[in-house]
């Protein structure tokens, strides 16, 4: 199965972080019931969980959660029976996912595609407080295309403290130490060599720091145009999957023949640029490492109109300090 893992924001404005993290703190809030009751029923940690909700979700607001109640990208495959909803897709044509009728559906079906599919038994071997082992085991057992797959889940379980839902502690990376647990009915998490293993609260991990960067930038419109950013882990057919925009529509939107070009952070329009910017701003000061597509990009202009209304071709280099005409 390939992840699908969503953001989708409320904002109007264009870079607010306070309202992406209460969206995400609410679908937390109203969520981690399920995820906890899922820790003590099937041995699923929590935080793990959680931020696969999160991540596939868009936090509760992905179009295939709000109309299907889809919370974890989860296809129809063979032999399901339930109800189905039709979303572009990398594959050519329309894909089929599956419709619950509830969240907890959702939720349930995802609990039970662990549990029951023998690629993912590995990960049980580990305690439901080892967040970080899970994150990086679903990773190497497929769930998952994107490289970065895991550092966007322990990037989420560490900015929100997921690992305290259930009692758990912040982990360090750079260990191959395991979080041990005593056999006993309940799992009581004991940490071996705590100096070495657990990590301050308030002390950002380097997941948690690149998931803040990508949040802290998150953009819902641009002169006008439709756009989203591409959150760690996610990929261009990704971002055609949750808004149901083939990824050529995509290449084309963004001017650029391949779909490897974008990074984490990076805008990615959902509809054509503008001819120019209708901002308040007449120019642009240029900065290092700029490109005239970069900053067609960062204003939402077409790059021939903005090479055109400049007196250059697409491909001339641009100069720190240089100014450059937006309309």
């Amino acid at each position: 199965m390939r992840c699908l893992y969503f953001f989708i924001g409320l904002f109007v404005a264009t870079v607010c972080q306070a309202q992406s993290s209460a969206q995400i703190r609410a679908y937390i809030a109203q969520y981690q019931h399920i995820a906890v009751e899922h820790q003590n029923k099937y041995g699923i940690p929590a935080a793990i969980t959680m931020a696969q909700g999160i991540l596939e979700s868009g936090a509760g607001l992905s179009g295939l959660t709000r109309k299907a109640n889809n919370h974890f990208g989860i296809k129809c495959g063979r032999g399901w029976k339930g109800g189905v909803y039709k979303a572009k897709d990398d594959e050519p044509g329309l894909s089929s996912f599956r419709m619950y009728s509830s969240a907890e559906a959702s939720y349930e079906d995802h609990a039970r595609l662990l549990l029951t599919n023998k690629v993912y038994a590995p990960l049980f071997q580990y305690s439901v407080y080892d967040y970080r082992n899970w994150a990086y085991g679903l990773k190497r057992c497929g769930y998952a295309t994107a490289p970065n797959y895991a550092e966007s889940l322990i990037g989420f379980i560490d900015a929100y403290q997921l690992y305290s839902l259930t009692g758990g502690k912040k982990l360090r990376g750079g260990t191959n130490r395991k979080v041990v647990v005593k056999k006993v009915v309940k799992q009581v998490p004991i940490f071996e060599d705590e100096k070495n293993v657990v990590m301050n609260d308030n002390e950002a991990s380097s997941e948690q720091v690149m998931v803040e960067e990508v949040v802290q930038k998150y953009k819902v419109s641009v002169n006008d145009v439709r756009c989203t950013i591409l959150y760690p882990g996610e990929t261009l057919a990704d971002i055609a999957k949750k808004y149901s925009v083939s990824t050529k529509e995509l290449l084309e939107y963004n001017e650029t023949n391949q779909a490897d070009d974008f990074k984490a952070g990076d805008v990615v329009y959902l509809d054509k640029k503008k001819k120019k910017y209708s901002g308040a701003l007449e120019f642009y000061r240029v900065k290092e490492g700029d490109t005239l597509y970069s900053i067609s990009q960062q204003f939402g202009i077409q790059l021939a109109k903005l090479a055109k209304m400049n007196g250059k071709d697409q491909y001339s280099r641009v100069k720190e300090g240089e100014k450059i005409k937006l309309k």
